[in-house]
């Protein structure tokens, strides 16, 4: 029972994929999110269509927006960030830093706090970049780490507000095509939008006033 899976079942329903007929490509995903995370993915339905995400996402030509819940309050209502992130793989961790060095990867985000209850802000991300955890590393190294999150968050405050997963959404994609996309051409200009975010509506239910 994964993603994937449940994509080709519905599109086999719909008599989009026809397995049989398939001599290589299946439906395939162009991006993902982090496990526990709720939001947007883009699957790619065809080969062709692959190509053309995977050249877009490459020249970030697709923005994506993120929304979540931070345990603090950062300092800047408002920032676009740089720093240097290393992933140590054995322990699924991301460390970052102020300087690059030969083993970094650059890391850049972008976020504006919309409204901030008591400990708890909801805040809007923007990515620039798209490494290895980088809202939860991102955040957590300016000291406003995730609600709920068991591995970069604050445990006391999660256990406070019954949290156990973090609370993040890829709500926001944006087709911001600036060369020929090709048969994908119909998608420039075009927003989609997690219409309900399960915290967000948590958020505004007044349990952090």
């Amino acid at each position: 029972d994964t993603l994937i899976n449940r994509v080709k079942h519905y599109l086999y329903e719909k008599g989009d994929y026809q397995p049989e007929q398939e001599l290589s490509f299946a439906p395939a995903l162009a991006n993902r999110i982090d496990r526990n995370t709720c939001g947007i993915v883009i699957v790619a339905k065809t080969a062709a269509a692959l190509r053309v995400l995977n050249e877009k996402i490459k020249h970030r030509e697709i923005e994506k927006q993120y929304l979540c819940l931070l345990a603090k309050r950062p300092k800047s209502p408002e920032a676009t960030l740089t720093h240097y992130m290393k992933k140590d793989a054995e322990n699924n961790l991301v460390y970052v830093q102020d300087f690059p060095d030969q083993d970094t990867k650059t890391m850049i985000t972008e976020y504006q706090v919309l409204e901030t209850k008591g400990d708890i802000s909801l805040v809007r991300v923007t990515l620039h970049t798209g490494r290895t955890h980088q809202i939860r590393a991102h955040m957590a190294y300016l000291g406003a780490p995730l609600l709920g999150d068991g591995k970069y968050g604050i445990n006391a405050l999660n256990r406070k507000y019954g949290y156990k997963h973090q609370a993040l959404c890829a709500y926001r994609l944006t087709f911001q095509f600036q060369t020929d996309a090709g048969i994908l051409n119909y998608l420039k200009g075009k927003t989609f939008e997690v219409e309900q975010v399960w915290f967000a509506d948590d958020f505004h239910s007044g349990r952090f006033d």
